[in-house]
């Protein structure tokens, strides 16, 4: 005959001790330790707050239509320089035709990609040999940060066969030395010029202050083809297509995300450390390590 529970009660037992005692003392410290040791392991192993975050944004890009491009020739004594910028230099007008393609394909009110197309002219016993084109690009994103910069691309190649044309593609990129303050209210905004032409080696000049920002953009996923020779009569042609994908935006999170992910992580190990230290207390006081007065509850 099978017997089933009609009725089930605990009996209680407490142990108790004065304040001043071995038994209360080691109480307080258990239970010290039970809430103080999670929250050192996880400050200890960097877990604890958040010091920044990441997401990705497709921003908004929109070619100034500046662009500088200096190219070295067979002739070194000569470069060919031509731009179109606010600030000029003395340029030899050698670029006859810009031709400048930007498309929003999926209309969502941001340009997808930059299609340039630039024919460099030159005189019958010159061969190009290196091209530097540097684009100037309004850069802004606006989903959880708001931020505008005026930045640059810049195009590098060198051979040393005489070229005839220059194939260029790639995905602009944000490049971050420090995360971003984020604020749905103040934009923050770079708009430092960039092409600076006052000091005698201008090009230097402008690579090293634009490496020394905080934020910036370059081309990445470069794929280049260098075609060599051309007839003197024809112009060198750089082409390039630039597409403006999503990029990954660093910003440093606000109080309410930081205590957020800070009270995951402690109250994970908090768990254990309670299930631990309970084991502890148990085994201490119901083996009589330290003397308590036991009281029973019927």
């Amino acid at each position: 005959m099978s017997l089933r529970v009609v009725y089930s009660k605990s009996f209680g037992v407490k142990y108790k001790a004065p304040i001043c005692s071995k038994a209360f003392i080691l109480y307080a410290v258990i239970t010290l330790l039970t809430f103080i040791l999670p929250f050192l392991f996880c400050y200890r192993s960097n877990g604890l707050w958040l010091k920044y975050e990441t997401y990705r944004e497709q921003p908004r890009v929109q070619f100034k239509l500046q662009y500088l491009l200096y190219a070295e020739t067979s002739d070194h004594t000569s470069p060919l320089i031509c731009g179109n910028f606010p600030r000029t230099l003395q340029i030899t007008d050698a670029c006859s035709t810009i031709k400048v393609i930007e498309e929003d394909t999926n209309i969502d009110g941001k340009n997808e990609f930059l299609d340039l197309e630039l024919y460099l002219t030159t005189n019958d016993t010159v061969d190009v040999l290196s091209i530097a084109l540097l684009l100037i690009f309004d850069f802004k994103i606006q989903d959880m940060c708001l931020f505008e910069m005026e930045s640059m691309v810049v195009i590098n190649h060198s051979s040393g066969l005489p070229g005839g044309r220059l194939n260029v593609f790639g995905d602009l990129d944000l490049i971050q030395k420090l995360p971003l303050v984020c604020s749905t209210r103040r934009p923050i905004r770079i708009n430092k010029p960039i092409l600076l032409f006052e000091s005698p080696d201008w090009l230097v000049n402008i690579y090293e202050e634009y490496s020394k920002r905080t934020h910036s953009t370059k081309l990445n996923n470069v794929l280049v083809k260098w075609t060599r020779g051309r007839s003197y009569q024809q112009p060198f042609v750089v082409k390039t297509k630039i597409n403006y994908n999503s990029v990954e935006i660093m910003y440093k999170p606000k109080f309410w995300q930081v205590m957020k992910w800070a009270w995951i992580q402690y109250f994970s190990t908090l768990v254990l450390s309670v299930f631990v230290f309970k084991k502890i207390k148990k085994f201490v006081f119901t083996k009589h390590i330290v003397n308590t007065l036991i009281e029973r509850s019927m």
